[in-house]
């Protein structure tokens, strides 16, 4: 039996301090889930081990633009709050999941859900990022379907997911089949967190602006972050030297791993002018 010594919440979401034991036990479940690989994850799916991650999304998303015009960018509303407990069980119990496995999956969502309705997972735990990548299987595969038939291109990193086509109608009828698909999960798309249009106007993909006829560059959201997370250091006391390495990291992350479409490094010194600016008191800057 799985037991905790905390729940609590944080940022919106439901975390859980288990106890050793129960630590080792779901690490195992995890581990022989994802060595039987059932249930099967789509490598439309990159946020699972070994399936190319962030960079490999963002790369193959601006290699697919220039010949797939029209481009849909959606992310699901408050995702680990609305997996519904039943709709995964039986997607765990229809790919044969050991019942000894299955057990701890329903130990696993049920403990947090102290209210018992039945929806809801915590956010950070070791089963939480396979789990999630397994509940959005239906979709991956409703839309592996309509690759099939040629002018669609469909990646997805944990909720946030985009899709390309070669022709508005193909566009739509992808679109259709995505909600039809969540409708079924009982989870909606984020009103605000969406994108609809041509691919020469860029879209946001994985905290990067991508372009089919430019480089990588981060997203006006990551460069927002950038300025808060840089204020938050030089509030508590961070000097010029930390904030620096801090901006340094930042930029190293958003260019590594990208070959020729990373930024240059003489980029970096711009973003650094950006972060100083955000931890200038409004004060002096008057």
């Amino acid at each position: 039996m799985l037991a905790h010594t905390g729940l609590w919440w944080a940022d919106g979401h439901r975390f859980v301090r288990w106890n050793p034991d129960s630590r080792r036990i779901i690490h195992e479940t995890r581990v022989s889930i994802e060595r039987a690989r059932t249930p099967r994850i789509s490598r439309t799916c990159t946020n699972v081990r070994g399936h190319g991650g962030v960079k490999r999304s963002v790369i193959l998303a601006h290699a697919h633009l220039r010949g797939l015009p029209f481009v849909a960018r959606f992310d699901v509303r408050s995702y680990y709050e609305s997996i519904d407990h039943d709709v995964l069980l039986a997607i765990i119990t229809a790919a044969n999941v050991e019942r000894a496995q299955a057990g701890i999956v329903e130990q696993y969502l049920a403990i947090p859900d102290v209210s018992s309705k039945g929806r809801g997972m915590i956010a950070g735990g070791s089963l939480s990022h396979l789990l999630g990548a397994i509940y959005l299987g239906p979709l991956d595969q409703a839309m592996e379907a309509l690759i099939g038939h040629g002018g669609l291109y469909y990646t997805r990193y944990a909720d946030d997911f985009l899709i390309m086509a070669r022709t508005r109608h193909l566009l739509r009828r992808a679109i259709a089949g995505m909600h039809a698909v969540l409708a079924d999960l009982r989870l909606t798309v984020h009103p605000e967190k969406r994108f609809i249009g041509r691919a020469e106007r860029g879209c946001d993909f994985l905290g990067f602006t991508v372009h089919p006829l430019r480089r990588l560059e981060p997203s006006v959201v990551s460069i927002q972050l950038l300025g808060v997370r840089a204020r938050r250091l030089y509030e508590r006391g961070a000097d010029e030297d930390r904030l620096r390495r801090y901006v340094h990291h930042w930029f190293t992350w958003f260019t590594s791993g990208l070959g020729h479409l990373a930024m240059p490094a003489a980029d970096e010194t711009r973003y650094w002018r950006y972060a100083l600016n955000a931890c200038t008191p409004a004060t002096t800057k008057e």
